[in-house]
């Protein structure tokens, strides 16, 4: 019984000699691993000393929170407009921002509420969109959600609490994000705790 030889061209861009043993295309495989990770850069030693930071755990102030996105210069400017233009599959959709009670994360992209019960998908994460909105008037109260201050109905206490905005709907405030909450919708009412 005669084995098959591989496909030229496969051979070929993989640089594996057959000889008809299955030992000599492993051997000849892991060769090539070898010499691709050299090719690899390594970091040096200063940058393993430097502690990793992921996005969680940075302080989520609201300077270090807001920063522009790539290409903008600037974050949301409110004097500009009063609509945000808002990505979708279909093209652009223009949507005036008192309008929006909430926005709700889903994966990479984000499902924008409305008073009036609409929704629009958005081909943007909820960091992205957060981007595209007045610092003053949004705020993140859970991983996956971020509110519409003009439109809180009621704050209920608890571990982290939650809030029923007008249009009815409920959203539970996570204990991480409870007193970044609390501060903004201080600074928004004009009140001190």
């Amino acid at each position: 019984m005669q084995k098959k030889p591989l496909k030229p061209d496969l051979s070929a861009k993989l640089g594996l000699v057959t000889v008809g043993r299955a030992d000599t295309f492993v051997l000849s495989f892991i060769s090539n691993c070898a010499a691709m990770m050299t090719a690899l850069p390594y970091p040096t030693a200063a940058e393993f000393s430097e502690p990793v930071r992921s996005a969680r755990a940075l302080p989520l102030t609201t300077d270090h929170y807001r920063t522009p996105a790539p290409g903008r210069t600037q974050p949301y400017d409110p004097g500009k407009s009063s609509k945000v233009a808002l990505p979708t599959m279909d093209g652009l959709c223009f949507e005036k921002v008192k309008h929006i009670a909430y926005l709700e994360a889903s994966g990479n992209y984000t499902v924008l509420h409305f008073l009036d019960g609409r929704q629009i998908l958005v081909c943007r994460t909820l960091r992205e969109v957060e981007l595209m909105l007045p610092v003053s008037a949004f705020v993140r109260i859970h991983r996956s959600h971020t509110i519409h201050l003009r439109h809180i109905k009621k704050y209920v206490k608890g571990k982290g609490g939650h809030v029923v905005l007008q249009n009815s709907a409920t959203l539970t405030v996570s204990a991480g994000q409870k007193d970044i909450f609390l501060e903004a919708l201080a600074q928004y009412f004009d009140h001190s705790e």
